[in-house]
């Protein structure tokens, strides 16, 4: 009786989110037509169709249609600063992010709320618009928490951010965010839900800087650093029973640079983690990262390539608690732009995913992409 009560209670709150996000999205549409209004308004649409084949296991081989819908408000001012992202799915809906910020000068602003983690580049850069990336899948190592990614992808907190501009048109960007971590439940990390409120989450601080040469462009460097103290739920999953706590802290180098008709963009993250067991803890390092490279081929089209590596990763004791986790990757793909802002992507990869400490699982993957955003 209780679970039916805190289930419908929980019903009525996703309920009355989403009608005040609906609300919000059709103030911002009202406000379209006026010149410079504070508020905006993105819808991101993507379907897309994948089939695993090949595969070690004939268990991996399936076939499914993702479709997603992204909604994004904003409001903007001098000093206040406010945003909504909701997304719905065929397999979730979720208040992905919920902040607002005050904007102490041109420089400096701090936010309160859900939040995209600045330790994760591919995140901060993409968010979760498919329209936004070049390719389909996200590298594993910065997948999203609930789909088997190594670190948070949200804190719920506070963030700041200042920039630094240099008399030479370069800038430094520093940021500094602290908040509620996510938990460790049956095989994956579970960040804190501002719809369904639940104890048990620890702390993660994490502080990210980042160089442009040129203010105004977007080639940049950057290094992030982060500790996240995430909690367990130990009767979630038997390989979980003795394990009462997660200690992990992050080291990661990223770049994305493009130069002609070329874009590069990677991410190395060194993970040091203490797996804090009744017996003792247990210490466990590992290396993942990624390269991909694009090249624009004419203005509508678009090759693309990634290939994501690891070092220590197959021993680890961290990763084998996250089977779906992508430990190595090849991928090719193709991108067409058309129409006015519709993307459809191919993109064929021979993959590999962490699957336990005694060995890999493999398999071919084939995706197809419709994206697009309204505004």
């Amino acid at each position: 009786m209780i679970s039916r009560r805190k289930m419908a209670h929980r019903c009525r709150w996703r309920a009355a989110m989403l009608a005040k996000i609906l609300m919000l999205a059709s103030l911002a549409s009202s406000q379209f037509s006026r010149a410079e209004s504070p508020h905006d308004m993105l819808v991101f649409l993507s379907v897309e169709g994948a089939e695993m084949f090949a595969a070690s296991d004939p268990a991996l081989e399936q076939n499914h249609i993702h479709s997603i819908a992204d909604f994004l408000y904003t409001y903007n001012n001098d000093r206040f600063r406010f945003l909504a992202e909701y997304i719905w799915s065929n397999s979730e809906d979720e208040m992905e992010r919920l902040q607002a910020a005050w904007v102490i000068d041109d420089q400096t602003t701090l936010w309160f709320g859900r939040f995209h983690t600045i330790s994760n580049y591919w995140t901060t850069e993409f968010h979760h618009g498919q329209y936004m990336q070049t390719s389909i899948s996200r590298p594993g190592l910065e997948e999203w928490e609930d789909e088997s990614g190594p670190m948070p992808s949200h804190v719920t907190g506070a963030w700041f951010e200042h920039e630094f501009a240099m008399d030479n048109q370069s800038a430094f960007e520093l940021g500094l965010a602290a908040g509620l971590a996510p938990k460790f439940e049956g095989q994956q990390l579970m960040p804190f839900d501002v719809l369904d409120p639940a104890s048990g989450h620890d702390m993660a601080v994490s502080a990210r800087l980042v160089y442009r040469p040129d203010i105004l462009s977007l080639n940049q460097v950057g290094v992030t650093i982060s500790h996240n103290d995430i909690a367990v739920v130990s009767d979630s999953n038997p390989a979980l029973t003795d394990l009462n706590a997660i200690r992990q802290v992050t080291l990661g180098l990223f770049t994305n640079w493009k130069w002609d008709k070329w874009r590069l963009s990677s991410n190395w993250v060194y993970f040091d983690i203490d797996m804090q067991y009744i017996s003792g803890t247990v210490n466990d390092e590992f290396f993942l990262g990624y390269v991909q490279a694009e090249y624009e081929v004419s203005e509508d089209w678009t090759v693309f390539g990634r290939t994501e590596f690891g070092d220590s990763e197959d021993d680890s004791i961290y990763l084998s608690l996250l089977p779906a986790v992508v430990a190595h990757r090849q991928m090719l793909g193709l991108r067409w732009d058309f129409a006015d802002k519709h993307g459809l992507t191919l993109e064929l990869a021979d993959t590999s995913q962490q699957a336990n400490v005694v060995g890999h699982e493999s398999f071919k993957e084939a995706r197809l992409q419709w994206s697009t955003v309204f505004r």
